[in-house]
């Protein structure tokens, strides 16, 4: 792609940019205080992980060949029983715009991460640089290339892990990113957030400096928030957040509450840390908004005080002290798990004996209980872990991490999947390597739960559209949706593994018949060969021609008219090409093309009458 006049007037003026604030707030001033943290200044690691993605993105998932339509489906968590996807998931992309949503947000806020954790290992309870051995962790430059991007894989690898179904992106280690740089620079964390969609825009501008498009209307699609991973970019914030009060402890540092407080309200706000959705069934999409601010605002108390709060034991030991037989706070604790777990038995026996969704109702009953039961679990730990009572501080940061483990523990069953004997929908799939593409109407979903959920729904249901299945990877998905094919009429699947890939061209041709339902089949073309996949059932248009029915017939080769009389086939013919006719016992149909528009009329002594117009697409 040529580079425009305009990207070279844009970089240039970026670089002018950064120059003159280099020069003019003073360049050794920033060299210092970089230079305090990082090797020459510069934060090597957040680049040497930005490279490894990036690198992933155009070389494992074909990317450098086809930007815009990379390799996806071997690099996805699919199930537990497919270990290539969870090592690969947390590094790959969908699509440009998620790699650089992704890497804009890692250029943002991993430095501020690295800057926190240095290059220089600073001493036990100070923040300046100075090494405590020569340790090769204590090595500038091995924690700098090697051990900083190897933390933030990890991270990627664990969000990944603990993805709530199929997940896919470097996501879950951003939000880490942001719940670690949140507790240890508030304020720049802040800024961070404003850059990482500068970044975002700066990179809109460079690739495509000048946007024509036209008014147009796309195929029906999900709303955007509702493929966000949400419960992977939560379990990734209150990883990092974890890791960050763990690294404070250890240099004896606590942040301001105030920027602690403010910052977390900004970032959760901004970072949509509120996103809560769910599929409601029949195409509808549930967003709780409210539910999910109040929970930002919750769990914003909740961080405060984990980070920054009293020491002074979380209750006395008699909190009831005023009662003649006063409880301690131990056995209230017992007590109130004891009414949780009658509670959650009762609703398990309940759903059990309805002998409906037991599988959700315990998995709900299990993350509720837990959620009910944090507050009960810091005066239940032994005083001699904390080196005393437990203090406010501290209960807050026990209650932080069985949240965290509630947040993640709801994904083992989810993934836990296998894919059927039965998963291939009809018979007319492209058979490449170990995938089948097919195209299907209302099959049902081929992936099987090994822990019995109690219910076929919960996972399953019936799905319409390009279907990709392979055994060997635990894969069954939609690989184009019906919709998209509805309206666009082709579209392309990319399957493949590493070091490989083929693509598939999916088309549809159908006819509106009148009155009635679309006939449409739908063509899979892989290297060179055509194969009809699908054909609907003949459509009967809405109309008589000389008190004859007729039939729209979807065929192997094409398109056929079937004359009905008194319920039985009087004959039938291929559709004709424009401009020509075809006669069935007496009735004429003709193809005419009227401006671009299609149509099958029929017509008998004297009377034409509309049968099918050709569908169009966008």
């Amino acid at each position: 792609m040529p580079v425009s006049p305009t990207q070279v007037v844009l970089a240039a003026t970026l670089a002018l940019a950064l120059s003159f604030v280099w020069y003019y707030e003073g360049r050794g001033r920033w060299r210092t205080r970089l230079e305090d943290r990082f090797v020459y200044g510069v934060p090597w690691g957040t680049l040497v992980t930005v490279t490894i993605v990036v690198a992933f993105y155009l070389l494992a998932q074909a990317g450098a060949r086809q930007w815009d339509d990379p390799l996806t489906f071997p690099y996805i968590t699919w199930s537990y029983l497919y270990p290539t996807g969870i090592l690969t998931s947390g590094i790959a992309h969908s699509g440009p715009q998620h790699l650089v949503s992704n890497m804009a947000g890692t250029l943002a806020v991993a430095p501020i991460v690295e800057y926190a954790w240095s290059h220089y290992p600073p001493r036990r309870g100070r923040t300046g640089g100075g090494q405590d051995s020569d340790g090769l962790l204590t090595r500038p430059l091995f924690r700098a290339v090697v051990v900083f991007p190897l933390a933030l894989l990890s991270v990627a690898f664990v969000t990944a892990v603990f993805s709530l179904g199929p997940g896919l992106g470097f996501s879950g280690a951003v939000f880490a990113l942001f719940g670690f740089a949140l507790i240890t620079h508030p304020l720049s964390t802040v800024v961070a957030v404003v850059v990482s969609s500068a970044l975002g825009t700066l990179y809109s501008a460079l690739s495509e400096p000048v946007v024509r498009e036209a008014v147009e209307v796309g195929p029906p699609a999900p709303p955007g928030w509702a493929g966000i991973a949400f419960q992977a970019h939560l379990f990734g914030f209150l990883l990092g957040v974890l890791l960050a009060i763990a690294l404070l402890h250890y240099r004896g540092r606590r942040p301001s509450t105030e920027r602690v407080f403010l910052a977390m309200i900004v970032v959760g706000m901004a970072q949509s840390l509120w996103l809560v959705a769910w599929s409601g069934g029949e195409d509808v999409y549930v967003l709780y908004r409210g539910a999910g601010v109040t929970f930002v605002l919750l769990l914003t108390m909740l961080v405060t005080i984990a980070v920054t709060g009293s020491e002074r034991p979380l209750l006395n030991r008699r909190p009831l002290a005023a009662l003649p037989r006063a409880p301690s706070r131990r056995q209230l604790a017992v007590v109130w798990l004891g009414l949780l777990v009658l509670l959650a038995s009762l609703s398990i026996a309940g759903a059990v004996v309805a002998d409906e969704f037991v599988g959700v109702a315990i998995a709900a009953t299990l993350v509720l209980g837990g959620l009910l039961a944090i507050p009960a679990v810091p005066p239940l730990v032994p005083d001699r872990w904390f080196a005393g009572p437990v203090s406010r501080r501290q209960a807050a940061i026990v209650c932080l991490a069985v949240l965290t483990l509630l947040v993640a523990l709801p994904s083992i069953p989810i993934s836990l999947t296998t894919v059927g004997d039965d998963a291939v929908p009809g018979d007319g799939g492209v058979e490449i390597e170990d995938y089948t593409v097919t195209y299907e109407q209302d099959a049902a979903s081929g992936q099987v739960p090994v822990i019995d959920l109690g219910e076929e729904d919960v996972l399953a249901g019936e799905q319409t559209g390009v279907i990709v299945v392979s055994d060997e990877r635990e894969l069954w998905t939609v690989g184009v949706r019906e919709e998209v094919l509805e309206f666009e009429g082709s579209d392309t699947v990319v399957v493949g593994g590493l070091g490989w890939h083929e693509t598939v061209h999916a088309e549809r041709s159908g006819w509106i018949v009148a009155g009635n339902d679309t006939a449409y089949a739908v063509d899979l073309t892989h290297d060179g060969e055509t194969t009809r996949s699908f054909t609907s059932e003949p459509v009967r248009a809405d109309v008589r021609v000389d008190g004859r029915t007729v039939d729209v017939v979807p065929a192997d080769d094409g398109f056929q008219v079937r004359l009905i009389e008194d319920g039985e086939s009087a004959g039938e013919a291929p559709i004709p090409e424009p401009d020509e006719s075809t006669t069935i016992d007496g009735v004429q149909f003709a193809t005419e093309d009227d401006d671009g528009t299609v149509r099958v009329v029929a017509e008998a002594d004297g009377t034409r009458i509309p049968v099918a117009e050709q569908e169009e697409y966008s």
